[in-house]
């Protein structure tokens, strides 16, 4: 988190009123805070959206619907400032939510949560909501059915029951890890073969490929390092910088940076971390055209509120203009763990899979019907969640 220092002495000395000063100043103002909630959605109505993208294979009004009230946002959180911050600081926080219905300034319903939060990640899944997207997609209504067959679940999976009907529940990461890893060393034991997911602590589990299972561990120390030194760097290295004047309070600077020159370097702070995120994200950016693109800078009070980038200038097939935005809100309360969570432990949900292994066969070939739905449901749901970032 070094980057917001590091970000002030790559501006140099620019005189505060000139775009480049003004950006330095942002970064400046951005290493003073202990808190950031970056946010990610279209700046656009769900009409405008569908005008743009309906040429896009297989898209249509209530994909552009969705689109229009989906927020992916990110929060950061630490006990000092971020500029204080060295490599291997303890004590910071991090969350991660991705929302449905947000608007007007409205959080909307969250999808999924992800906090980690004193060594310890919560994790929220709202598999109705889920499937509330697309009332016509049938695989989606799956999700539905496997919450509403948590129900038929024993009491002594709780921890699991509300996670999958869209409940708080925490969990150890070293539990995790050290649990599947013992697992995979077995596995190892038993075939010769070598374990080459040990990096991933929820391998153990078979889930569908494309999921980030990775617990976040580290990303407190990592995430704004890795996601906004290379803006900083595109910014301050390989931008023009144009003064556009004052809109809603904001001074307005458009950046034209070239377009291989920042996937370069967004691809290089990634590292690992693309390894986390659904689809394939070091093939999206290194298939960016070779040509110059825009991006609009809000800077209030001396602070960014929001980028803005032109989705068109990447893609010819859509029509008219995209706008992405970037939000920064840094006086967002800190990252704190949520009330009521339950515990979840990897033996709950071994137990849960071996508990509908051992009900759906009782050794004569019959199986109950009931056992096998909640199996299915279940099997479906996980399914499902196998999803690829470039359909959307």
């Amino acid at each position: 988190m070094a980057l917001i220092t590091a970000g002030a002495a790559a501006c140099g000395d620019d005189e505060p009123s000139t775009p480049q000063g003004k950006v330095s100043n942002a970064f400046t103002h951005l290493g003073d805070q202990k808190s950031v909630t970056v946010g990610l959605s279209f700046d656009g109505s769900a009409q405008q959206i569908y005008a743009a993208m309906k040429d896009q294979d297989d898209f249509d009004q209530s994909d552009a619907k969705m689109l229009a009230g989906l927020r992916i946002s990110a929060a950061l959180s630490s006990p000092k400032p971020f500029a204080q911050l060295k490599q291997g600081d303890e004590g910071g926080s991090v969350g991660f939510t991705v929302a449905s219905g947000a608007s007007d300034g409205k959080d909307g319903t969250t999808l999924v949560g992800l906090r980690s939060v004193d060594k310890k990640v919560y994790l929220k899944v709202d598999l109705k909501a889920i499937a509330g997207l697309d009332p016509s997609d049938k695989d989606l209504q799956e999700l539905g059915s496997a919450a509403d067959s948590a129900d038929q679940m024993p009491s002594s999976f709780a921890s699991v029951k509300t996670l999958v009907k869209g409940g708080w529940v925490s969990l150890d990461p070293k539990s995790f890890t050290d649990f599947f890893k013992s697992l995979g060393s077995q596995g190892d034991d038993a075939s010769g073969d070598s374990d080459s997911s040990g990096d991933d602590p929820l391998a153990g589990l078979g889930l569908p490929t494309g999921l980030p299972t990775g617990l976040p561990t580290d990303l407190a120390n990592k995430s704004l390092t890795q996601l906004i030194t290379p803006l900083r760097e595109s910014l301050t290295r390989d931008a023009k910088l144009t003064d556009l004047g004052t809109k809603d309070g904001a001074d307005h600077i458009q950046a034209s940076i070239p377009a291989r020159a920042l996937a370069k370097d967004l691809q290089s702070g990634l590292g690992s971390l693309s390894k986390s995120l659904p689809g394939d994200v070091t093939k999206g950016l290194n298939d960016v055209p070779d040509k110059t693109v825009k991006l609009d800078l809000a800077i209030k009070d001396g602070k960014f509120t929001h980028i803005t980038v032109d989705l068109a200038q990447f893609d010819d097939t859509i029509h008219g203009t995209l706008p992405l935005d970037v939000s920064i809100d840094d006086e967002a309360a800190p990252v704190s763990a949520p009330s009521g969570a339950q515990q979840l432990n990897p033996q709950d949900l071994m137990g849960l899979v071996m508990s509908q292994l051992g009900g759906s066969d009782d050794g004569s070939g019959d199986s109950s019907a009931s056992d096998t739905s909640d199996t299915e449901d279940l099997s479906g749901a996980l399914d499902d969640l196998d999803f690829d970032a470039s359909d959307y």
